[in-house]
């Protein structure tokens, strides 16, 4: 009985603690998209649909050519911050929380069809975030502006 406790203790706080994990785009990709948000507070997107998660897009201010290479930078200028993946039109990266290590994941994508940025930012683990991805997602469209990356 006791083992059986112990066994759906584990299972009930493994599903409460894991988030969501995001494999990147792979150029061949045909769906253009970033991956969607969990019903978890733990993730802030332009292409979400609930107000929980959605966040306004990022409209380019300039060429695509020309702002790329900004906002690769700004990524970068993230704390915590390294970018894993990076092909023409789409970055994903990594990000270290600096006092718990968590990991969250940080996804941009480029929508020509629109001049934009698709962005999405999510927890690996847990169920709430304590709004983190949303700052990053702002502090990340304010580095944008000042460079007039973005409207």
């Amino acid at each position: 009985m006791l083992r059986l406790l112990r066994l759906s203790s584990l299972i009930i706080l493994s599903s409460v603690l894991s988030g969501c994990l995001v494999l990147p785009l792979k150029q061949s990709d045909s769906d253009r998209s970033l991956y969607w948000c969990p019903p978890l507070i733990n993730c802030a997107s332009t292409e979400a649909s609930t107000f929980v998660h959605k966040i306004e897009p990022f409209n380019l201010n300039m060429e695509f050519e020309q702002a790329w290479p900004m906002i690769k930078n700004s990524i970068k200028q993230l704390q915590g911050t390294n970018i894993e993946l990076d092909y023409k039109g789409y970055l994903y990266a990594k990000s270290r929380s600096e006092i718990m290590g968590f990991v969250d994941y940080i996804e941009v994508l480029y929508i020509p069809e629109h001049h934009q940025l698709n962005v999405r930012s999510s927890s690996l683990l847990g169920i709430w975030d304590m709004g983190v991805n949303k700052k990053r997602t702002d502090h990340l469209r304010l580095m944008l502006k000042e460079k007039g990356v973005i409207e």
